[in-house]
């Protein structure tokens, strides 16, 4: 079978559609895939990279993978890779992702980097983008509960030079040690940070209640007016669709929340977390009730407090994102943590080698926080 690997256009929208829905039916989670409206705004935009793959003599769209791209930060994420079943073993994907990185990673490079997260019911999409230069770089347990609890992978490709202008990191807890080992191990680079034990940093210590407010136009505008600083939000491609306040007023917190599969992600918030102390706790409490089981934020690996906190409430370190965001031509490394509410489940879960280190530095490191600490008496009193 002989396909052409061209960017998709208005014209194509019908046939992704027809393909998206072959593949997948109505289970499909990601709007590019079942929104005509918002596909086709996103092909006319010309922002984001949209590759098809179509076999002329049967005209048929064999193919699709889209990069959607952040300029400004210069940070592409890849998503909605899909081949028409009658295509596969034929190298449609690889020969997509290679087209748009090109595009975007090679010659006079508009990005530093693309990342894509995959699923791990299957072996395939992980070995997709293994084969076409994606380097392992965390996993996220429990992320997502569809129809069981589902963990996903974190893998990104970088412009040339790119991995050489990271700012190193003299100083980590000590519980990021395995996390970075293994990151080294896949990026190649030998530098490994002085290790420190975490503290629990004091914070107001008293107790708070939370309220959610879901208008989608005034969380936005709220967002712009008191979220200033880029660098305590950086969380490509997620906006808030919640915001979390205290009833006193004196805490805010903008998430974005979907109850569909369980997933949150904490992308600002008005209070640094070590500053909160038990309050993260009640926060935490309050996102369960609000049928959050998987909570996921993103920090500066830099930022010793603020994951000293979150370390201390049961935060587990699942991913370093090296060189994620440039700063005057500096490349900064990120540290993506994670919690889950409930107890893990890896029921059919398949990882490629490359991910072994990074799952079971964090099974050591959930066991060492929820098992290690229990408190077993020989006698009775």
């Amino acid at each position: 079978m002989s396909v052409m690997i061209a960017t998709a256009t208005l014209d194509d929208v019908d046939d992704l559609l027809k393909l998206y829905f072959l593949v997948y039916g109505n289970s499909y989670p990601i709007r590019l895939g079942t929104d005509r409206q918002l596909m086709s705004a996103t092909i006319a935009g010309g922002n984001d990279i949209w590759m098809i793959a179509r076999d002329r003599e049967r005209n048929i769209v064999a193919g699709s993978a889209v990069v959607e791209v952040d300029r400004p930060q210069k940070i592409g994420k890849l998503v909605g890779v899909v081949v028409h079943p009658e295509y596969r073993k034929n190298n449609v994907a690889t020969g997509m992702i290679a087209e748009a990185v090109e595009k975007l990673l090679g010659g006079e490079s508009p990005l530093n980097s693309i990342y894509t997260t995959t699923r791990t019911n299957s072996l395939g999409p992980q070995l997709m983008c293994l084969r076409t230069g994606f380097i392992p770089l965390g996993i996220f347990p429990n992320a997502h509960k569809l129809k069981h609890y589902e963990t996903v992978t974190l893998m990104a490709r970088y412009s040339p030079g790119v991995l050489q202008r990271r700012h190193p990191v003299p100083i980590v807890s000590e519980k990021l040690l395995p996390l970075l080992h293994a990151m080294n191990a896949n990026i190649g680079s030998g530098f490994v940070p002085e290790a420190m034990r975490a503290e629990k940093t004091a914070g107001t210590g008293k107790e708070l209640e939370f309220e959610i407010i879901e208008a989608e136009h005034f969380i936005m505008r709220r967002f712009r007016e008191t979220v200033l600083d880029s660098s305590t939000y950086f969380y490509p491609f997620h906006l808030p669709n919640a915001l979390f306040t205290s009833l006193d007023g004196t805490v805010e917190i903008f998430a974005f929340l979907s109850r569909a599969d369980r997933y949150c992600t904490l992308i600002s918030t008005n209070v640094p977390f070590y500053k909160l102390a038990d309050g993260v706790t009640d926060f935490l409490d309050a996102l369960k009730d609000h049928g959050a089981e998987y909570i996921e934020t993103l920090l500066p690996l830099s930022d010793r407090a603020n994951i000293a906190a979150l370390l201390y409430d049961d935060f587990i370190p699942s991913a370093i994102y090296p060189a994620m965001r440039e700063v005057d031509g500096i490349m900064h490394d990120y540290l993506a943590m994670s919690r889950t509410m409930d107890p893990l489940n890896f029921r059919g879960m398949q990882i490629a080698g490359p991910f072994k280190p990074y799952l079971d530095q964090y099974v050591a490191l959930w066991k060492r926080i929820h098992l290690d600490t229990l408190e077993v008496f020989n006698e009775f009193r």
